[in-house]
């Protein structure tokens, strides 16, 4: 299980990097929680754009006499649209800069050679996909994308 103090700061350096690769303006509001409820309650008072995600928890193996364990992490990128942004062209230029953001995060955890630079604790499982969703409407009224990974523990 990788400390909570070293995720913070992986996702922290993760998203910062990402943003000047991704030429985002604005610096996002970082949120991470236990739980869907919590995470609400956390975002309910931000605008602009906020990156939000879970706090992961572990599944161990034990392994010819060591032990690892692997964590689910989901991160998103979302914007609290106004009402009158839907059907848009506004909403649409929105989306992609939230796009643009989100395959920079893609591209900096599908970088098998420079990961360790923002998390020295883990390393992410390439046995399993990188997935990326849509979101609509979640954590009280946010919009945008959603990636999944796995995190393996480099020492247990």
């Amino acid at each position: 299980m990788i400390p909570i103090n070293d995720y913070r700061q992986f996702v922290a350096e993760l998203i910062n990097y990402a943003c000047r690769a991704a030429g985002t303006e604005e610096t996002p509001a970082i949120r991470l929680a236990v739980t869907q409820d919590q995470l609400i309650n956390l975002l309910k008072d931000i605008g602009g754009i906020v990156v939000a995600g879970n706090i992961p928890g572990a599944d161990f193996t034990n392994s010819g006499g060591w032990m690892q364990s692997e964590g689910t992490c989901i991160l998103y990128v979302l914007d609290k649209m106004p009402v009158d942004y839907q059907g848009t062209e506004r909403e649409y230029t929105r989306y992609a800069e939230l796009q643009r953001l989100m395959l920079e995060i893609v591209k900096l955890l599908a970088n098998y050679d420079g990961f360790d630079r923002f998390c020295d604790k883990g390393e992410v499982d390439y046995s399993r996909p990188i997935t990326v969703e849509w979101e609509y409407n979640t954590f009280g009224g946010f919009n945008g994308l959603s990636v999944e990974f796995r995190l393996k523990d480099k020492q247990v």
